[in-house]
């Protein structure tokens, strides 16, 4: 391969990961608040909590790509439409804040006692963050269609690189509980407008190599 065909490969990479980055950290900042609270309860390993995060984002993945590929029957140029439904989404979490209604599920109860911490107790804490994952499902799901191979890897690479990065930064944030108010604001009133923001992004975007088989 030449240089320059090279420098465009790793241009359109970085390209690609730094879009799948703000899109999974985007979707996770609820997730952000949930890492730290659980991480907080006495009982839970940090180590522990990082990894049920990263084998969450595993999971949103590959159920992301497996979806992408349900739409592999689809022309190029309208696979960008599936970018509609970020947008669907934030809009539907403005409209909620207009209303005065709180948007999402609350997660279950993280005051109550738990006799031992085990292999289930983390299944049920990954079942948590999994339920707070559609957005995420919902984002990477379009940007995962029809992509290279290399910008799958690169896209996987970006989002656990993020989930990494996330739940380093919720072990220290569970030490300062005074964080979390703050946390709450900055999901109820940023994230509707990050969704629409990265939605508008697929699909004003144009057939390109990238999409190309």
């Amino acid at each position: 391969m030449s240089s320059p065909a090279s420098s465009h490969v790793l241009i359109e990479a970085l390209s690609v990961a730094g879009i799948a980055a703000v899109s999974y950290a985007s979707t996770n900042i609820d997730n952000l608040i949930i890492l730290s609270a659980y991480g907080a309860k006495p009982g839970y390993r940090p180590l522990f909590v990082k990894l049920t995060f990263i084998f969450v984002c595993l999971t949103v993945l590959l159920v992301s790509l497996a979806l992408a590929h349900a739409v592999d029957t689809l022309p190029a140029d309208k696979i960008r439409y599936l970018g509609l439904i970020p947008i669907a989404l934030g809009c539907y979490q403005i409209l909620q804040l207009i209303i005065g209604r709180r948007g999402g599920g609350e997660a279950p109860s993280l005051d109550k006692p738990l006799n031992s911490i085990g292999v289930f107790t983390y299944l049920g804490f990954a079942s948590v963050l999994l339920a707070n994952s559609s957005d995420s499902i919902s984002i990477m799901t379009p940007l995962l269609a029809d992509l290279k191979p290399v910008f799958v890897l690169a896209c996987f690479g970006a989002a656990v690189a993020v989930a990494i990065a996330m739940s380093s930064l919720a072990d220290s944030l569970a030490r300062h509980p005074a964080s979390k108010s703050y946390l709450e604001k900055l999901a109820k009133w940023v994230l509707p407008f990050l969704l629409i923001g990265i939605g508008l992004l697929i699909v004003t975007d144009r057939p390109s190599d990238i999409f190309v088989q």
